[in-house]
């Protein structure tokens, strides 16, 4: 499985994630408007039944279905310009797969026909194992120079030390009178000065060899992969991939563009169902001002009381509509429990999105033969039956990386991992039988093993 397969499936369930969204929101959003539209027809009814006397009249009635009636048709618009513009993202991603796709198809015959030219395939050869050296020693390097650096730091906290550093004694550009002398011998005695000066010295050499070592290797690598990527380059240009790239360069500007005006419908919808819309906000005023004296239960219970047998009808038709009302009133709630728990399974997908999305797991050098199927991983993930760390830990065991001649060669599983020879660029003593890997150096009567040591005290 190559990192473009691993975004795009974890891609994919985070579009999904964010589908469970927006269906719920576009659910809720029509659970409001049926809300209102009961209310209003509750009110409607009530009116016809004299004896209540509601504060407001047909009038109001009127207005309150024509902001209905608006709010809908408002909604309808927005709906329609977010599916074409989903649309859109998804016809432009799979334009762009289909691209991505011829794009590796010329790559591998590039790297096909590469193979056939032996200085290439020496170079790549050659760069394998400057990768592999560069792996098997970053970790001592860097092991190595926090020691170093830590060690020396202890040569500039003694101020004797550092005056007679300052003034090169021991060495041929010392040059003071004879009462200085006599002072500085006294004042070197006291510091182990000699010991302590040849110690810094050693350390100093040893960081400085392990920093040249460093560079050594990461001017190789630097130098190989320029010439190897300017000759994969080469041989892609010749068969069009290059005219590929601005398509696809394109083709994402379509995806960001259509990505930000959806974003944009969603804020605008969003006001919708936070009930901020003018529409909504009209109409449920206008029933505030018809029930305030009364709830629409309590209106229900008075008509039932009413003498006119004609009410009775309309008293029958409320009960229903005002059931009616309280089950949507149910589904709300739900509705707005179910959106919370989606907000949170897709705060979960992206947060998988973005950690496969990092270094660690991207580059045209990685491959991951996985034991188990990532599909299925990423369904437990999002359970919560398996978390991220894990997650993390099954890539990291599958991540292979992959030798550069065999990444067209296609072998078992479609790549094959690289060895890694053990190459050396030189000798860097560290003591193997200390639990803190500290640095063997000459001491010459220091026991500090580099650290700064007296032998008396001022």
């Amino acid at each position: 499985m190559t990192p473009d397969t691993l975004i795009g499936i974890t891609e994919r369930n985070s579009r999904n994630a964010e589908l469970r969204i927006r269906t719920a929101e576009r659910q809720l959003s029509e659970l409001l408007g049926e809300q209102l539209a009961l209310e209003q027809d509750l009110t409607l009814r009530l009116g016809h039944i004299a004896a209540l006397h509601l504060q407001l009249g047909d009038t109001q009635n009127v207005q309150v279905a024509s902001a209905l009636k608006m709010r809908q048709q408002s909604q309808d618009l927005l709906h329609r310009d977010l599916r074409e513009a989903e649309h859109d993202v998804a016809r432009a991603l799979a334009d762009k797969e289909k691209l991505q796709a011829r794009a590796d198809s010329l790559d591998q015959q590039a790297r096909l026909s590469l193979e056939l030219n032996p200085d290439y395939a020496r170079q790549v050869e050659q760069l394998d194992l400057a990768q592999a050296a560069h792996r098997e020693h970053i970790s001592g390097y860097e092991e190595l120079r926090q020691e170093c650096a830590l060690k020396r730091r202890g040569y500039e906290t003694n101020l004797v030390y550092v005056y007679l550093r300052g003034h090169a004694f021991g060495t041929d550009q010392y040059r003071r009178n004879r009462l200085n002398r006599w002072m500085d011998n006294w004042l070197a005695t006291k510091v182990n000065y000699l010991a302590n000066r040849k110690n810094e010295l050693s350390l100093i050499a040893l960081d400085e060899r392990n920093e040249a070592l460093q560079a050594e290797r990461s001017d190789l690598i630097s130098n190989l992969s320029t010439s190897v990527d300017a000759q994969l380059t080469q041989a892609r240009d010749q068969l069009g991939q290059a005219s590929i790239q601005p398509e696809l360069d394109a083709l994402q500007q379509v995806i960001d563009n259509a990505k930000r005006q959806a974003n944009a419908i969603q804020e605008k919808l969003g006001s919708y169902l936070r009930n901020e819309d003018p529409q909504y906000q009209r109409a449920r005023q206008l029933l505030t001002d018809q029930l305030k004296t009364r709830s629409i239960g309590e209106l229900i219970d008075l008509a039932s009381q009413t003498p006119d047998a004609a009410d009775d009808l309309i008293v029958e038709r409320l009960q229903t509509s005002h059931l009616r009302l309280v089950m949507v009133l149910q589904k709300l709630a739900e509705a707005e429990d179910a959106i919370k728990l989606y907000k949170s399974d897709y705060q979960r997908a992206k947060d998988l999105e973005r950690r496969v999305r990092t270094d660690d797991f991207t580059g045209r050098d990685v491959y991951f033969d996985l034991s188990t199927d990532f599909e299925r991983l990423v369904a437990g993930y999002m359970t919560q039956d398996v978390t991220l760390g894990q997650v993390v830990d099954v890539l990291g065991r599958g991540l292979k990386i992959v030798r550069r001649s065999q990444v067209a060669a296609g072998a078992t599983r479609g790549y094959v991992s690289a060895s890694i020879s053990p190459i050396s660029y030189g000798v860097i003593t560290v003591d193997s039988n200390s639990n803190n890997n500290t640095i063997s150096l000459p001491s010459s009567g220091s026991t500090g093993g580099g650290n700064f040591r007296t032998t008396d005290s001022l």
